[in-house]
């Protein structure tokens, strides 16, 4: 056994004491955030996972115990459905080597069901549609003989397609493959996986994003050697000459140019494109005609979108009571596109100000932040027609800008009147959509952080918070109160008040939350694959084309190329986010933390709704239309690392630009439809 050596002792706690002065200030505090916000996240999410778990209203299908989720085999179909029940039968036909007595079976449908074994009624489950989760553990009241036998399961749902699983451990009984379905009882077909979703057939006449990416090659390789040769040669003259710098454009004057290009196009747009175009644009319509001609605002439940808050509609109603004296109603709709063109200028103006305030010392990084910005597909397409979105968007990339310029380093307290500013523009965001209403948390996340920086006790952040969310609600608050009055709720959505229709998926699984990769093959409606494929889709193209089913809208080759193009700048993001977590230096490093995280709030809420509004159109990226600082920011973040080196960099914005003139060239619009 070794003495104890107390000299030794004494050194090595010198040793730790020493280490712990230096550094557990900062591993203490960095860990109790880190702790408090895994914490939050853990705690929000278990409680939302037990929701979805027990409530009725979430449609979510998962296998268990080796069994699958069946349904009929059927065709995607995009068309919405009328409230209806549906009705389907499943059969299989099992052997046994010998006789089975107390066997049980293990069944749960959507929604009701009733259960033949051999032709007797062996269960019946109860009428009420709210109790589809249980599970039935059916006991079968008789011996099953040695031989051939047949179950048959009947399913009966309501605004969804009926699914059963059933599985025992005393019978060969399991729901997957060897199953037959049928909807008339007469003909019977396999049963395919509910987690197995067919492209729609309209998916499959649009050509591939390869077949797309290769017809305008042409174009893209005068563009990228356009660009490589500047570049490349820009960076050599650069080693020898300082002078060359003032060949760079100013950032200021890229803003200028995409300000015009972009104006060019959606003037273009305006009077080319068919007045049809835009998600559910009768009903956005609609709702601008019922302020005009009743004169006050509708309730919820008037009509397809007069669930929205009424901003949007109440600036356009002018422009449509001085149109409709002379008009018919597709030219009314294509002037009323003004309102959102105005507002996708302005977020061209707001991300150049994020861009030149995040990357002051870096021009190349602010003009490429300006350029993702002002060019992302779902910027561009979504402000082209009549909708709330553009609106909302322009006032939450507002919020964005002023949030960034909280949490940059080096920070000295606001006076009153800044966030006096912060919460009138929420206040103008709430009324424009509730989406605004995810930016509670970040507000509160960002006046801590921003009092930290400014070197302010917590207790001096209640006076910000309180200024912000009371303005917010003089603003907004009366519109809510009145939702609660009326409806029982602040927020009132289609689904709440009642459902009037469905659409396919009808339910969600696994896969759905899960999988990716349809919308680099096939990315017109690849979101009906799965949320990732809808993101994607929506994100870096028209994935939903707009909501029409017959023809695509804009440029078909451009727009669908642009799946695969857009992998650069998906890239862009992906290494902004890691570069975020090791790089802890970079003088923007805090707002490119903040793009993050608001990204991600708003992306769970997405899948909240996705996952609780079962339709394949629920989620898409216009809901984070706001957020395109935030996407630029990223972008050009994640840029910075390709720009080090004269070859990869000259590379690097070549393929950028490839996706740039594609992204302008998808969506300028040259025959009249």
């Amino acid at each position: 056994m070794k003495s104890f050596n107390p000299v030794s002792s004494v050194f090595y706690k010198g040793i730790l004491k020493m280490i712990k002065n230096k550094f557990s200030k900062n591993i203490k505090e960095h860990f109790l955030i880190a702790a408090l916000m895994i914490g939050i996240v853990v705690v929000l999410g278990g409680l939302r996972i037990m929701y979805y778990i027990k409530s009725p209203e979430v449609v979510f299908l998962a296998n268990r115990a080796g069994a699958q989720w069946i349904k009929y085999d059927s065709e995607f179909q995009l068309e919405a459905k009328p409230a209806s029940k549906t009705q389907c039968q499943y059969k299989y036909v099992f052997n046994t080597s010998k006789e089975i007595s107390n066997a049980r079976i293990a069944v749960q449908a959507l929604k009701r069901c009733q259960i033949f074994l051999d032709g007797v009624n062996i269960f019946s489950s109860a009428y009420e549609f709210d109790h589809w989760k249980k599970t039935h553990d059916i006991e079968v009241p008789f011996a099953v003989n040695a031989g051939t036998h047949e179950i048959i399961i009947i399913v009966t749902s309501e605004n969804s397609y009926p699914a059963v699983i059933a599985y025992s451990e005393t019978l060969p009984v399991k729901t997957g493959a060897g199953w037959f379905a049928s909807i008339d009882g007469k003909s019977w077909w396999p049963a395919a996986p509910a987690s197995e979703i067919k492209q729609p057939a309209e998916s499959r006449e649009f050509p591939s994003a390869t077949a797309a990416l290769i017809v305008i090659m042409p174009y893209l390789a005068v563009v990228f050697l356009m660009t490589f040769i500047i570049s490349l040669l820009g960076g050599m003259q650069e080693d020898r000459s300082q002078k060359v710098s003032r060949w760079r454009p100013e950032p200021s004057l890229v803003r200028w140019a995409l300000l015009v290009s972009w104006a060019a196009l959606a003037i273009n747009n305006m009077f080319r494109l068919n007045f049809q175009v835009g998600s559910d644009i009768m009903g956005h319509t609609a709702y601008i005609d019922y302020i005009v001609i009743k004169g006050s605002l509708p309730l919820a439940s008037d009509g397809w979108e007069m669930f929205q808050p009424p901003l949007n509609y109440m600036l356009s109603a002018p422009l449509y009571a001085l149109l409709i004296k002379f008009l018919d109603l597709s030219w009314i709709v294509k002037m009323l596109r003004i309102i959102p063109i105005i507002c996708g200028l302005l977020q061209i103006e707001i991300v150049y100000r994020a861009a030149r305030l995040v990357f002051a010392q870096r021009k190349d990084l602010q003009i490429i932040a300006i350029v993702a910005g002002s060019l992302l597909p779902i910027h561009t397409y979504t402000c082209q027609v009549v909708s709330n979105e553009p609106l909302a968007g322009c006032f939450i990339s507002l919020m964005v800008l002023l949030c960034m310029s909280l949490v940059m380093p080096a920070q000295k307290e606001r006076k009153y009147r800044y966030f006096v500013l912060l919460g009138f523009v929420w206040g103008l965001a709430l009324l424009s959509k509730t989406t605004a209403i995810l930016f509670a948390p970040v507000m509160i996340i960002v006046l801590l952080y921003h009092t930290r920086l400014a070197q302010r006790s917590l207790k001096s952040a209640m006076k910000p918070a309180v200024i912000i969310f009371g303005v917010s609600l003089l603003i907004a608050g009366w519109y809510y109160l009145r939702n609660y009055i009326v409806f029982g709720s602040p927020l009132v959505f289609n689904q709440t008040l009642g459902t009037l229709w469905w659409q396919d998926q009808s339910y969600r699984t696994w896969s759905q939350v899960l999988s990716f990769g349809q919308s680099l093959v096939h990315p017109v409606y690849a979101g009906v694959k799965g949320f990732g494929d809808t993101i994607y889709s929506t994100l870096w193209l028209d994935g939903f084309n707009s909501g029409l089913a017959d023809f695509i809208p804009w440029n078909e080759n451009f727009m669908i190329a642009g799946a695969l193009l857009a992998l650069l700048p998906s890239l862009f993001i992906l290494t902004g986010v890691i570069f975020a977590g090791i790089n802890k230096t970079s003088i923007y490093r805090n707002t490119v933390v903040f793009s993050i995280g608001t990204i991600a709030l708003f992306l769970a809420a997405t899948m909240d709704v996705y996952i609780r509004f079962p339709v394949y159109s629920t989620a898409k990226a216009s809901y984070t239309l706001g957020l395109l600082p935030c996407y630029a920011i990223l972008i050009a973040a994640g840029a910075e690392p390709f720009l080090r080196n004269k070859i990869i960099r000259s590379l690097t914005l070549a393929l950028f630009a490839c996706w740039a003139f594609a992204a302008y060239a998808a969506y300028f619009v040259v025959k009249c439809q």
